[in-house]
């Protein structure tokens, strides 16, 4: 090698400087925990629109006792099936958590949507093991999520964690704003 090709390698490389502005550790504000960089991002006006509150889920419409579902992520979407199947409350699902497609889907094949719900209410025991399995929804750790086309995404676990499972995971599509379920996936499904 040359050694102007060393010499300016080295001041390419001596005028090269790093410096860390911030930086979240794991441990990132755990009590007693220290670090000597400065901890927490600075986003600016950036707000998460996935980040709602569980209180804030589920809204009342004002001067009616409607209620108005919000689901801005997966796990939300998994409050709102879990929640409408436990209370048996058949109009809030097929109006506010089933996906237009889904509805549709089911007319086609001249199935009432409230057939679903039936359907998934009888394996409700079902559905609590797979929640369980995924309680942060889209963000539990060693979970997929996977576009599947048309909007569709699906979450589900796979591998050991989905062995034996009646139903591995489900499918959601956005609609205004909200996540709505496609339906369930996995080894088991509902067909007429």
């Amino acid at each position: 090698m040359s050694r102007g090709f060393i010499s300016a390698a080295l001041l390419f490389l001596a005028g090269c400087q790093t410096r860390v502005v911030s930086y979240d550790s794991f441990l990132t504000g755990l009590p007693g925990s220290e670090q000597q960089l400065p901890g927490g991002r600075k986003m600016g006006d950036y707000i998460d629109p996935t980040r709602v509150r569980e209180d804030q889920l589920v809204k009342n419409e004002p001067g009616t006792e409607k209620k108005k579902l919000v689901a801005k992520s997966g796990r939300h979407l998994m409050i709102h099936i879990y929640n409408t199947i436990d209370a048996g409350d058949v109009d809030l699902f097929t109006q506010q958590v089933l996906s237009t497609k889904s509805k549709n889907e089911f007319a086609e094949k001249g199935v009432d949507p409230r057939e679903g719900f039936d359907f998934l209410k009888a394996h409700q025991e079902d559905l609590q093991i797979l929640f369980s399995l995924m309680p942060a929804g889209e963000n539990t750790p060693g979970l997929r999520m996977m576009p599947m086309g048309g909007g569709v995404q699906r979450v589900a676990l796979d591998g050991i964690m989905a062995k034996g499972l009646y139903w591995n995971g489900f499918d959601m599509i956005q609609e205004r704003g909200n996540w709505k379920l496609r339906w369930m996936v996995g080894p088991q499904r509902y067909e007429r």
